[in-house]
């Protein structure tokens, strides 16, 4: 029982050490506040759209995303401490406002859409500090974004200002600047002390902008806000430039999924038809597709040329070996006429000369008797097996002329295809050799080391050419691209 108990202990030990060992997901947390139906300030008609949208862009990217829209002092301090709650140990959080903001004394301030501000006790009690929201951030242990698109011009800047002579505080227009910490990135709509654009699309210009840089993958933080600035500067004629503070000591990108060239340069020496057929449907537009194309062209015309190569390679196997079976025939039969006639004529010489007899004394001697004269049936039979013979043997030449001229056949067929299909020729494929006849002279044209067949050359350095410019060109191949030149 102790036994079973400590095993039990140590296969647990082994699998807790094994999950400590696998590496956790990322995590990345979001909050996302659009304000629009302000109660005592103009209502903004944009804000919940770039809210909605930047949600779906950012849980497309691996988000957790808490949201809120329209939210009053209470929802946005509720949707702030969850933030806070979940951000912990995050190794990416993200805060982005689309409302009403504005500075006093130096400090930034969101507005919700119930806050009725009129004096400084407003300010105070009526907002949302955008230190409060740092200091959320700054409870992810990773990269800190913070994006305000909150410069926006509203009434609650009039009233304070009508009150700063005598209060000694100071408003002034849009965000000021926030002090940056390490880790941390901070995007404006606009430049600070400046007020931003509604638009009037769907989005807001930076919204608009920032949503569709996000959907591209592969971009870096800063050059995904670069890219950003272009947009909106182009988008209102210079009016509006955002805004980037950075503090990052490494790349850090929002949309990590792989760029076209991240897949091309997996998939590009690939012979998969599938892979090539899913990178064109994913990225029509890449510059890539081209030579995707080309490569599915390449390989589609090797698999038609294999195939045919595979049929005639079948077809001059069936004939060849029809061909031998001939032969052999052929050369049975030879053979046998050969024999029979030479049996025909040892038999003729045995009778014509049979042996003498041993005796005890010599015969007397007496004129020597005629030799009988062969039979007219004897001289048929001959003359039948040397006619055989002869046929055969014409046979047997006219099967090596064919023979022939079905390796000279072969050989054109060969070329032929090798011109139009760019293929190798039959020839080099061991399975399919041309079947050795007894008696055959017949050799392939000898090429020097290293040169490519005449029938060919043509088609098979335009083949080489197109590898090269793919990228997958062996070092034999390369070899072989000199002599084309």
């Amino acid at each position: 029982m102790i036994f079973v108990a400590r095993l039990c202990g140590l296969i647990l030990l082994i699998l807790s050490g094994l999950a400590i060992a696998q590496p956790l997901p990322e995590r990345r947390v979001a909050l996302v506040i659009g304000n629009s139906s302000y109660r005592n300030a103009p209502v903004l008609p944009n804000t919940v759209n770039d809210a909605r949208d930047m949600v779906v862009a950012l849980r497309k990217v691996g988000f957790e995303v808490v949201d809120g829209i329209d939210l009053d002092k209470r929802g946005m301090d509720a949707a702030l401490t969850r933030f806070a709650r979940l951000v912990q140990d995050a190794d990416t959080a993200m805060f982005y406002f689309a409302g009403h903001g504005f500075q006093f004394n130096g400090e930034n301030y969101l507005v919700p859409v119930e806050a009725k501000i009129e004096d400084e006790v407003g300010v105070q009690y009526e907002t949302t500090r955008l230190n409060d929201v740092v200091t959320a951030l700054n409870y992810a242990k990773g990269v800190k974004i913070m994006v305000l698109d909150a410069c926006r011009n509203n009434p609650f800047v009039g009233l304070l200002a009508k009150r700063q002579a005598t209060r000694g505080f100071s408003v002034g227009s849009g965000l000021a600047p926030v002090q940056r910490a390490q880790g941390m990135v901070i995007a404006y709509a606009t430049q600070a002390n400046d007020v931003a654009a509604d638009g009037i699309g769907r989005n807001s210009p930076f919204t608009a902008a920032l949503v569709r840089e996000i959907d591209h993958p592969g971009l870096e933080v800063a050059t995904l806000f670069r890219r950003v600035q272009k947009s909106v500067y182009d988008a209102t004629a210079g009016k509006q430039t955002p805004e980037l503070s950075l503090s990052l000591l490494g790349d850090f990108y929002l949309n990590r999924e792989e760029t076209d060239a991240d897949v091309w340069r997996r998939i590009r020496a690939s012979d998969e038809p599938a892979a090539l057929q899913a990178f064109i449907q994913r990225y029509p537009a890449s510059f890539f597709a081209i030579d995707a194309r080309t490569r599915l062209d390449l390989i589609e015309r090797r698999s038609s040329a294999s195939s045919e190569r595979d049929k005639l390679a079948r077809e001059f196997a069936e004939r060849e070996r029809a061909l031998l079976q001939r032969l052999e025939r052929a050369e049975q039969g030879r053979r046998q006429a050969a024999d029979d006639l030479a049996r025909k004529d040892l038999g003729e010489a045995v009778v014509a000369a049979p042996p003498a007899k041993p005796t005890d004394s010599p015969p007397p001697a007496t004129a020597a008797p005629a030799a009988p004269a062969p039979r007219a049936q004897d001289k048929a039979e001959r003359a039948r097996l040397a006619d055989e013979l002869a046929r055969r043997e014409t046979e047997l030449a006219a099967i090596e002329v064919e023979k022939r001229r079905l390796s000279e056949e072969r050989q054109a067929v060969e070329q032929a295809m090798a011109a139009r299909l760019g293929a190798a020729p039959l020839s080099q494929d061991r399975s399919t050799q041309p079947v050795a006849l007894p008696g055959s002279a017949s050799r392939l044209p000898e090429t020097a080391p290293g040169a490519m067949p005449r029938g060919r050359a043509s088609a098979g350095c335009a083949e080489l050419l197109l590898r090269a410019q793919l990228g997958d060109l062996t070092p034999a191949g390369r070899e072989q691209l000199q002599h084309c030149r």
